[in-house]
Parts: C-alpha cells; structure tokens; sequence
C-alpha cells in the first residue's frame, strides 16, 4: 500500500516538513490550514532511493510517491516552485516525473545536503526543471532523462533572482557533472549543464532548442519561453573543463560548449573528442560553438555535423575559439547542403599555425586536415593578436572557399591549390600578406581576394595562378581584370587607365606584340601575380619602347623572359627610352624581373637604355633583377642593366631600392662626359640608389665615356649599401671605376665592389669609382684588381679624387698603372681631398716617370689615420712611397698619424722613401717599416726618399737595400735627400744601420 505523508507547517523551524500521514497538520500563522502536497518516501531498502528532503520553498505542488511502480510524481501548481531536497537521485529502474501547467513553467530543484545527485532511472517533465546540486550530478548509462527543458548545475542560484528570472548562477563548488545516459529536450527546447566541470559521454540531443557545456563559476542564462537564448560565463574558474566524449545533438538549433578562467594558468579547456550534430532541420540551419573565452584552449576533434544534406536549407556554422585552437588531425567537419549554400568552420586564436602534418602538437589546424576538410565546408581561420602562418600545402577540389585573417601579417609559406569551379581563397591582414609560395585557383569561376592594412609581398618562389575560365580577383576592394593570354595582354591598349591581373604566365612564341601604352601611356595597375611572360618581340611606333612603352601607373610581381626589345620601326622623332620591362617610367615598379632580355638601342636618334626601364623619371623601382643583354649604340647616351638614365624631378626622387642587375652591359655611345654605362644604371642624376648590385660585366667599346660596375655617371645622387661584382672594362679618356665611373657631387655609403677593373687610357681608374669629385665616401671597400697602363690616375679604391672626403675605406686589390701616372693603393690622385680611417693592403706597380704609393700615388690633399701594407714598385725616375709617391705640391697637403709596412722598390733614379718618395708638405707621427731599395742612381730613405717639406715625430725601421749595379746612389736611414726641416724624428732597427740621411741642405735635429 502507499505510504502517504503530509507536509506540515514547523512554526520553530519557519519552514515545511516531512510528517506521518496522521500527524497533526498546522497552519502559518494566519493562514488557512491545507496539505500542500505529499512524497512517497524510500523504503528502508537502499536499492529504493528516490528524491528525499523535499521542501517546497516557494509556489504549489503535489509531491507524491508509489513503491509499487518506483515512481514519484512533482505535481507542480505554480507557474514557478523553489524545492530544496536532502538528496535527489534517481536509482536504476526508478522514475520521475513533473508534471508542469506548461512547457515554460519552471521547477526549481536545489539539493541542500551532502550526497551527489545520481541518476540512473528515468526522469520526466514537460516544462523546464532546474537541477542544483554543489556536490555534483551523475547521470549514469542507461539513464532517461526528457523535459521540456533542463539546467543541471553545481552552481546555485538565489531564490529572489529565480523568482524574478534572472538566472544566474555562481558559487565555488567544484563538483563534475557528468552525463553517461540520454538526456531529451521538447522540441524548441534547450538543455544546459553548468560546473566548473562538465563531461558528457552519452547523449544529450534537443531538436530545434540548444544543448549547451558551461564550465566556470559564475553563469547568466537567458530564455525566450522554453528557448535557451544565451549563455555567458561571467565568472571564471580553475581549470574549467567543456568536454564532450558522446553525442550533443541540437538539429535546427545551436550547440555550444564553453569554458572561462581567470587566466592561461588556470587552463580553460572546451575539449570535444565525441559527436557533435546541429543539422539543419525544416529549413533552419544549426551552430556548433566551442568557446574557451580570452584565454582558454579548444581542442576540436570527433565529428562536428553542421550540414542539411536531404533536406532544403542551407548548411550552419561551426565555431572555435579561444586563446588556443587546436583542431586534431582526424576531425570530421560537414556543413555542405544539397540545396542551399554550404556553411561555414571558423577558427579564431590569438595565434594560428598551420602545419603540414602531426608531428608537432599544438598547432591550430593542420593542412591535412583542411585539405581534407575542404570538400565539405568553407573554412575560415583568423589570427585576433599575432600573424596567422600557413606552413603546408593545402588542396581542395570543391566549390568552398577558404579564408585566412590576422590581425597582424598574413604569412603563405605553403602552397595553396584549388581545382573546384567556384572555389574561393580570401586573405585578410591587419598588416602585410607575405605570399612565399604558390597559390593556385585553376577551377572555372574561382576567385582570389586579397586585403591589407600593409603590403602584399609576393617573396621568392611566391606565385598566383587564376587560369580558369572566369577566373575573378578583388584586392582591398578593387576589382581586377584578370589576362590569361597574349590578346587580352594586347587589348590593355584599349583602357590604359584599368586595373589588371596576370592570370597565368604567357608564351608569345616569338610573336610581334606592340608595347603597351605605346603613344598614351600606361597609368592603370598591372599585378603580375609572379608570372611570366616570355618570347616576345616587342616594338614601338612612337618615342619609347619595353612591354610597357610608358608607365606612370604601377606594376608589379612579373617576369618578362626571352624577349627582344627596340624601336627600329617608324617612331615620333626626338629621345627614345628603351627599357625590357618599361620604355619611360614616371610610375612605380616593384617585385619585377627581366631574364634573358636583348634590349637593343635602336637605328638612330639620342636613346638611353636599360635592362628593365630606359629612362626612370622621378619613379621607383622596388626589389626588382635584370638580366640579359643590353646594348647601346652611337646615339645612346646612357646604358644601364636596370636602368639607362635614373633622374629625379619635381615629379618625384627617382629611386632604385633592393635591386639586381646581372645583365652584359655593353656596346657603343656617344663621347658625353655626362653620360655612362653601368652596370646598374647609365646615369644616376639626383636619384636614390639603396641595397642594389650588380654582378654583370659592364664593357664599353666607344671613347670617352663613363663606365661603372654599378653607376657610369652619379651626379648629387646617393648611393648606400651597394655592391658590384662583375668585370668592368672602359677606353679612350673617360672614367672607368668598379663601382663606379665618375663621381660628382654625391655621396656613397657602406658599398662595396669585387670587380676586376680595366681602363685603356682613362682620366681616373678606380676598383669603386675612376673619378670622385666634390663627393662623399664612407665605409667603402674595393677588392678587385685595378689595371690601366695607359691611365692617368690609378687607385685600388678611387683613381682621381678631387675635393671629396673619404672616411673608413680599405683596398684589397693589386694595382697596377703605366708611366708618367699617379698610382695609389687607395686613391691614385688626391687632390684637396680628405682621406681618414682608411687602409690599402695590395701590391702597387708604376711604370717610369710615375708617382706609386702604397696608399696614394700623388697626394696633394689630407691625409689622417691611414695605413698601407702593400709592396710598392716604380719605374725608373719615379717617385716611390710605402705610403705616398709624392706628398704636397700646390694645395700644400699633410700626412698625421700614417703608417707604412710593405716593401718599396724604385727603378733607376727613382725617389724611394719607405712612407713618401718624395715630400713638400708636413708630415707628422708617422711611421715606415718595410725595406727599401732602388737602381742605379736612386735616392733612398728610411722615411722618406727627397724631403722639401716638414717631418715631425716619425720613425723609419726598415731595411735599405741598394740594388746591383749600386752606383751613384744616395741612401739616408731617416731621410736620402734633405732640402726641408725634419725634427723629432727616429731611426731604429735595420734602418740604424745607416746615417739617418744621405745628403742634407736643410735642418735635420
């Protein structure tokens, strides 16, 4: 029979309690007496362990209990009821049941003592239950739980918040709740678990409604009638915990599991190893949120289904993010829709990795995975703090898209290739998109969008391909025509001001193709995308010549290979530019390449030209590489492998940053004492030439002319860390220099230049520049051999240095000059120049008549803390130094604090002095260690070998040799020749070994 007991008013304990079905039964005070309800009790048997305690806090209810079906029965009244338990479990076999007016009614069900919720029987409702317990809830496998909605948590919730439906719940309980049976919704309803930590391994599913994993301490959860609208974390936790090993399931609705602590430390985990499915139902598309908040960690795996295959609708999103994003290799993702648009997995992490394969943990995703992925949902990936780095190949053969956003860069280290018509590769950057790879889009309709705060940088080996038909390209909301062949190449022509994209690269084979812009002018956008266009036959009929004839608009990332370039045909009369790439250029060029160009100058009329660009007017050139073969004829006045004539203007500073050339520069040009041939550009007027270098041969075959490694003619240009290595060869009586050729008002920095140097007969010749006048140089080297027996100022650094500074230098190179020449280990001539903190360490060689020194030949300037170790030798009558041939003359010069060691050898009535040959200025603390000797006739110094100038503070150590037959000679330890005034000085070692002078007509003490 039913054991019925009453619920009784306990005046003492202000609350309902549990009494003896004939007990007696008291009213409130005040209030009329009735039995508000009644709860079958477990019988003494532990097997029988139904909810006991139950106190109704706040509304109506019947709580009734039958032992013969194990089932208690929740009758509620109220819209709303408050009932505290003692315990609330639900054993094996045992039922539950509450019946509620409504679907939206709601059962508030905290448990007040000590004992784990545990339910492993049945559990029933058809409106929304609320299940608090601090010491956790267990519902075990096999276990049945169906509401119309259910809020199971271990955090409590005030009765006043209830009442008023502010559901929120807090507290500091860290109990587990954990599902391993099946826990049902209503449809539209929505079932939430709420913990510190929260697993289910079993079956949670509510169709049309939400399924919701909360971990943290501190929840608000907002409905709309029975429907969960929202879930926020406010109060995070220890080690909170959102794992899923079993089935959440919310077809037509949302699914979410999130977790928050209070920092990285505490570890916030949302880990889902299990099935999640939020399909789409009677046209409604699902969400699959994982949330880990600031600075949590998601971990994504199992399978997550957001797709509306068999149905009609389209497929819905499934989210992840948190600090970390990890989403395992194997993870299943589905959002594709067999009518309707395909949905949508999105990952956001304050950093996102992607990597090739597995082998390292901890990364966002892996390019298996969205290869693989790819076939059925769209993919985006977004970095909220640092760059987002694609590191492996990702491929895909389908109509989705993926897309990657960073709020910092956007790094493309991997190769990206879809094949799908349709398919969609989006990248967005707070910052730069640095494409290091490539990226291909060959699907018919397929489209590439790129958008940044910063650049786009197509690195080396980066390239873009859009070769399907259709084929559609959008950067920072500009929309692209994309060229896939030669005629739609060509027909740029018909709108020079419109922005376009190199699909694929494209073979002319050898056809005639007129330049672009030709007569008009190019002043659109032209992105190359890194392809290439090669076997071309390029002409003009007006002025200017290259693929674009002229440009003031902007290209970039394209190669030009194999193409023949002039203007031999019917043209406009007057100057002709003529470059590979671009004729005239008043615009910008950047990540641009010619290869294996023939640029030609043309049949007549005054023409410069370059490897990539004729003539740059005030326009930039920006990591760019020429090569090929430029060549220039008797109307040229300017040739150069990147570019023939570089000049700024009021348009702008013609500027040539991080450039390449390796071109054969060459040919005839017309006697121009401001123009030239360079390696790098003919003609550097007023232009900014930065980290560029050359490593072609610059050979000139005409008279007269300016020939550089680097620059043939810098005039008030700039030149900063440049080098050039290729073989320079020059004639006739101009300038020839490795660097460069003449050098006027200018100034170069931290450059360098390796180039074997060859002059025939020139002004100046010199391993960096032949002749630098009115000019700067500092931190400059030159290590290339230096010859010109014809020459009249030869120096391992610079041949003819004219009222310029030169600060920091040092020339490694043999020197190597002819007669009646000055020749410098350094600088050749210097003459009212400044040279400082600067060293020459090759052999030096004149012929007769000449002036050699080991650091200048002919020194009319100033000379401070320098130094030379080369061998010096000169031919017969030469003046011969270890450190200057002859020192002074009509500006007066000095030498401070000089040091020479290297051997000196002069010829038959040569001056040698083992620091000056001949002196008629000031020396001061200086000093020669290297032996000295001469023919027959010579006159022979320690120190210095005729002296008429002034010598203070300096030592000679060196020993003097005389050289067979040794007549007629005159030898000095100090000094061979006195006519000035030499005091303070000494004589030591080898040198003591003779008097400190040969003869003496002037003061010697």
């Amino acid at each position: 029979m039913n054991k019925v007991y009453s619920l009784v008013w306990n005046h003492a304990m202000n609350c309902w309690k549990v009494a003896h079905e004939g007990a007696r039964r008291h009213c409130k005070t005040g209030a009329k007496c009735s039995a508000i309800g009644a709860l079958a009790l477990l019988s003494a048997s532990p097997a029988f362990a139904l909810p006991v305690g139950g106190t109704v806090v706040s509304g109506k209810a019947d709580i009734l209990g039958y032992e013969t079906n194990s089932q208690m029965s929740i009758n509620q009244h109220s819209d709303k009821l408050i009932t505290n338990w003692t315990d609330f479990s639900v054993p094996v076999g045992q039922k539950v049941v509450f019946n509620q007016p409504s679907a939206t009614s709601v059962a508030l069900n905290r448990v007040i003592g000590t004992n784990v919720s545990s339910i492993k029987g049945q559990m029933d409702a058809n409106g929304r239950v609320f299940l608090v317990n601090p010491n956790g809830i267990v519902v075990g496998q096999g276990a049945q739980i169906n509401v119309g909605s259910l809020i199971a948590s271990t955090k409590d919730i005030k009765d006043a918040d209830f009442l008023a439906g502010k559901y929120t719940f807090s507290g500091n309980s860290n109990a587990e709740i954990i599902n391993n049976g099946t826990i049902s919704a209503a449809q539209g309803g929505s079932i939430a678990l709420l913990g510190n930590q929260v697993r289910n391994d079993g079956v949670i599913q509510a169709q049309m409604g939400q399924v919701a994993l909360g971990a943290g301490n501190d929840f608000t959860v907002n409905f709309d009638g029975n429907q969960l609208l929202n879930l926020q974390v406010n109060g995070d936790s220890i080690n909170a915990l959102a794992q899923n090993g079993g089935l959440l399931k919310a077809d037509g609705g949302q699914v979410l599991m999130t977790g928050k602590s209070a920092s990285a430390m505490l570890h916030a985990v949302v880990n889902n190893q299990g099935a999640i499915e939020a399909r789409t139902l009677n046209g409604k598309a699902g969400r699959i949120t994982l949330d880990g908040g600031d600075v949590g960690t998601v971990k994504v795996g199992g399978s997550l289904q957001a797709h509306a295959q068999n149905t009609y609708g389209s497929g819905g999103v499934i989210e992840a993010k948190g600090a970390t994003v990890e989403t395992q290799l194997g993870t299943q993702l589905n959002t594709l829709a067999s009518n309707g648009q395909t949905g949508t997995f999105k990952v956001s992490a304050k950093n996102v990795q992607i990597q090739p394969t597995a082998a390292s943990a901890g990364e966002t995703a892996y390019a298996d995975t969205l290869s693989r992925s790819l076939a059925s949902t769209n993919i985006e990936l977004a970095s909220t703090e640092g760059d987002l780095n694609l590191a492996g190949p990702v491929t895909w053969n389908s109509a989705n898209g993926l897309t990657l956003s960073s709020a910092g860069n956007v790094n493309l280290d991997g190769n990206v290739t879809a094949s799908g018509i349709g398919s969609r590769l989006t990248v967005n950057a707070g910052g730069d998109i640095n494409l290091n790879s490539k990226v291909g889009l060959t699907g018919l309709s397929s489209s590439l969008t790129l958008n940044h705060v910063g650049e786009s940088i197509l690195g080396n080996g980066g390239q873009l391909t859009l070769s399907g038909a259709g084929a559609a390209y959008t950067s920072n909301g500009n929309q692209y025509a994309v060229i896939q062949n030669l005629a739609q190449l060509q027909n740029i022509n018909a709108n020079l001001n419109g922005y376009y994209v190199l699909g694929n690269s494209i073979n002319g084979r050898a056809g005639r193709f007129k330049a672009i812009g030709d007569g008009a002018g190019f002043n659109g956008i032209f992105d190359g995308l890194g392809n290439t266009v090669t076997n071309l036959w390029i002409s003009s009929t007006g002025s200017h010549s290259g693929l674009f004839a002229v440009s003031s608009g902007a290209i970039s990332n394209l190669t030009l290979d194999s193409a023949t370039i002039n203007n031999a045909g019917p043209r406009a009369p007057g100057f002709a530019a003529i470059g590979g790439l671009v004729g005239l250029n008043v615009g910008s060029l950047s990540n641009v390449t010619t290869s294996k160009v023939t640029v030609l100058a043309g049949a007549s009329g005054e023409n410069s030209v370059g490897g990539l660009v004729g003539q740059n007017l005030g326009g930039t050139i920006k990591n760019a590489v020429s090569g090929g073969r430029v060549t220039g004829n008797t109307y040229t006045r300017a040739v150069g492998g990147i570019v023939g004539e570089n000049i700024t203007t009021s348009v702008g500073l013609a500027t040539l940053d991080h450039v390449v050339s390796n071109a054969l520069v060459g040919g005839g040009m017309q006697r121009d004492t401001t123009g030239g041939i360079g390696g790098l550009a003919g003609v550097n007027q007023g232009g900014y030439i930065t980290d560029a270098s050359s490593t072609g041969s610059t050979i000139s075959t005409g008279a007269g002319t300016n020939v550089g490694g680097l620059v043939g003619f810098n005039v008030n240009g700039v030149l900063e860390r440049t080098t050039s290595s290729g073989e320079v060869r020059g004639s006739g009586a101009g300038n020839v220099g490795g660097l460069v050729g003449y050098n006027i008002y200018s100034d170069i920095t931290q450059s360098t230049s390796t180039s074997k140097v060859t002059g025939y007969g020139a002004t100046g010749t010199g391993g960096l520049v032949g002749t630098s006048r009115n000019s700067r140089l500092k931190e400059v080297k030159a290590g290339g051999n230096v010859l010109d027996n014809l020459g009249a100022n030869v120096g391992g650094l610079v041949g003819n240095n004219t009222a310029g500074s030169i600060d920091t230098a040092e020339a490694l190179g043999t020197v190597t000059g002819g007669r009646n020449a000055r020749v410098g280990g350094l600088v050749g001539n210097n003459y009212q120049g400044a040279i400082s903190h600067s060293v020459a360490r090759g052999k030096v060689s004149g012929a007769i008549s000449s002036k050699v020194g080991g650091l200048v030949g002919a020194n009319d300037g100033a000379l401070q803390s320098v130094e030379a170790s080369g061998v010096v030798v000169g031919g017969e009558s030469s003046h011969v130094g270890g450190l200057v041939g002859t020192q002074g003359g009509n500006f007066s010069g000095y030498i401070e604090s000089a040091k020479a060691s290297g051997a000196v050898q002069g010829g038959p009535r040569a001056s040698v002095g083992g620091l000056v040959g001949m002196n008629q200025s000031q020396i001061t603390n200086s000093s020669a260690t290297g032996g000295v000797s001469g023919g027959v006739g010579a006159t022979l110094g320690g120190l210095i070998g005729t002296n008429f100038g002034t010598v203070r503070h300096s030592v000679a150590s060196g020993k003097i040799t005389t050289m067979a037959p040794a007549y007629r000679q005159v030898s000095g330890g100090l000094v061979g020749s006195n006519f000035g005034d030499m005091a303070f000085n000494g004589v030591y070692g080898e040198a003591a070994l003779v008097p400190s002078y040969g003869v003496n007509f002037g003061s010697f003490r």
